[in-house]
């Protein structure tokens, strides 16, 4: 019975761990947390190509200076396994011996500037090269991560019902309560029908906009701030100058996340159907006229 009650103590302050990690204030560090994780099989294929570039660059110095016994050199690259060591020691600035004393001035004077030259070359092709590529790489495909949970993160909020549903009814209350000329008593449930045939003055938009609370119930639905100040214009489709309860719910609803191709692609559409209808429209004007033009024109034969 103690382990299980130390079992569910472990359980509780776990629990208490993640809601706390919930909080605002850890938002940045869970990105780099789940960034770094969704980089992993980037960093483990770059571990893989760093390696193999070793593995060959550390062969060539076996070749080189692990054949003759010079002194401060040879004990540096007498077996593959010490070259690939002292290499990857050499690729990030470590290419020094027990006294301090860098290795390749040791190779330069028993081989020569040719010895020099080469390995200027493998660390400006190390450093300047395939570091930066690694590190390009890792970090595009940390961002694009990142991006992507901050994407599904807000797929999941926009198709969350709850959010909508208590939003809404927290704007449709503020919206009546502004109105001057509505009152509801109650509950908004208990007055459905009565709120469906509500319709207020765009003003009330605009000064329902100015209120902080509203801002941030706005923000909650995923609505541009830059769609705020334009928010009575956009709601009211008839341009009468009231806007009904189920304009603002449907308007705010279609205004809500980023801009979509489905969007314009069904605006396409929608003029594309309202051009058929005017050019079938425009031929029917077209025969009327031609008939009352023949009609005119038989009376005044007839007289």
């Amino acid at each position: 019975p103690s382990a299980s009650l130390f079992r569910i103590i472990r359980l509780i302050k776990i629990t208490r761990l993640l809601r706390v990690l919930q909080n605002d204030v850890f938002k940045d560090l869970l990105s780099m947390i789940q960034g770094i994780l969704g980089g992993m099989a980037t960093l483990a294929w770059s571990m893989v190509l760093f390696g193999l570039v070793i593995y060959i660059i550390a062969l060539l110095f076996r070749e080189f200076f692990g054949r003759k016994e010079k002194e401060n050199v040879y004990d540096f690259f007498n077996s593959v396994p010490r070259s690939m060591f002292t290499t990857f020691r050499c690729s990030f600035g470590d290419c020094s011996t027990n006294g301090g004393v860098p290795i390749f001035e040791h190779v330069h004077e028993s081989y020569g500037g040719a010895a020099s030259i080469f390995y200027c070359l493998f660390v400006f092709g190390v450093t300047i090269g395939i570091f930066n590529v690694i590190s390009a790489i890792f970090v595009e495909n940390t961002i694009a991560v990142a991006a992507a949970l901050a994407t599904d993160e807000k797929r999941h909020r926009l198709q969350d019902p709850k959010r909508w549903n208590s939003t809404i009814t927290s704007l449709v209350r503020y919206m009546v309560e502004i109105s001057a000329r509505h009152k509801v008593p109650g509950r908004l449930s208990d007055c459905v029908d009565e709120i469906y045939h509500v319709d207020v003055h765009c003003g009330v938009i605009d000064e329902m906009i100015k209120y902080p609370e509203v801002q941030a119930l706005l923000d909650d639905l995923d609505i541009d701030r830059e769609d705020h100040i334009h928010l009575s214009e956009l709601l009211d489709p008839d341009n009468g100058g009231t806007i009904g309860v189920c304009d603002v719910i449907d308007g705010l609803r279609r205004l809500r996340g980023e801009p979509r191709r489905s969007d314009i692609v069904n605006i396409n559409m929608m003029v594309r159907a309202l051009q058929v209808l005017t050019s079938e429209l425009s031929t029917k004007i077209e025969d009327i006229h031609g008939l009352m033009f023949s009609y005119r024109n038989s009376r005044r034969s007839s007289e």
